[in-house]
């Protein structure tokens, strides 16, 4: 695949037609997105992390406070057994530079891993396990398809807060089912997947205005996010949506919590 305008035409393709191009072209179209979003982070993760800190969202702290009252309430009730952990076990998928992941580390009753495959960030991350704020265990380097280095049921809660849409909705289990197929894999039953995706429909190259310049997006309605988790048998118990405004423009927000019963 030579650019990312030609993988989003494969993408697009395949969207109007599932199935209809072979498995290797649509794999080449989405190791190409994939490839071109970590280079993105990677070249400007110091701006990022900026960006990030330097405008937080009330509505992130909502999500979180939700997040953690539901496996807490999970966990009370049985509906989520720890097998007898003193801890339960978060995965952070798309953890960038560290900010939610060592917020959740200073948690008594949570043990965090961040997952992430921009090198950039990567080094944030092994700097913050390096000054003990990050346990030995708890920075993963892979691809968020490629869980296979993970255990079955491994984790209780798994987090993928803005990741998602940087896949695409594919044919031949590859995108982002592959990724959630993933999800579910390694989410102990009765765990809780947490979802934060840019709402709209189709494909897209946006500029977010953080200095990352474009970035592939597949943007996401609440009924194609429902059919997606529940095709790898999530039940999804809380879905809203939310605008946040920037200085480069108003972002469309779409939130779930699903349940692996």
């Amino acid at each position: 695949m030579d650019s990312l305008q030609d993988a989003i035409r494969v993408i697009e393709q395949d969207q109007m037609d599932p199935g209809v191009l072979g498995r290797d072209v649509v794999v080449a179209a989405v190791d190409e997105v994939v490839r071109g979003t970590a280079a993105a982070y990677t070249k400007q993760s110091a701006s990022y992390e900026q960006a990030r800190e330097a405008a937080p969202w009330k509505w992130d702290e909502y999500l979180t406070a939700t997040l953690l009252e539901r496996v807490r309430s999970r966990i009370a009730d049985g509906s989520l057994p720890l097998g007898g952990a003193t801890r339960w076990r978060m995965l952070d998928v798309g953890a960038g530079y560290g900010r939610d992941v060592l917020r959740f580390a200073e948690e008594p009753d949570i043990e965090p891993v961040a997952l992430e495959n921009a090198g950039g960030f990567v080094r944030y991350l092994r700097r913050a396990q390096d000054e003990g704020r990050i346990g030995p265990d708890g920075v993963m380097v892979t691809d968020m398809r490629d869980l296979s280095v993970i255990e079955d049921g491994r984790f209780h809660c798994i987090r993928v807060h803005a990741t998602l849409h940087h896949l695409p909705l594919v044919s031949h289990g590859l995108g982002a089912d592959a990724a959630v197929a993933g999800f579910r894999r390694v989410l102990a039953p009765g765990g809780v997947l947490y979802v934060l995706v840019k709402s709209g429909t189709g494909v897209n190259v946006i500029d977010t205005g953080e200095g990352l310049g474009g970035r592939f997006f597949q943007l996401f309605t609440s009924a194609s996010l429902r059919q997606l988790l529940e095709r790898h048998s999530f039940s999804v118990v809380q879905m809203e949506e939310a605008v946040e405004p920037r200085s480069s423009g108003n972002v469309d927000w779409l939130f779930a919590l699903a349940v692996a019963e």
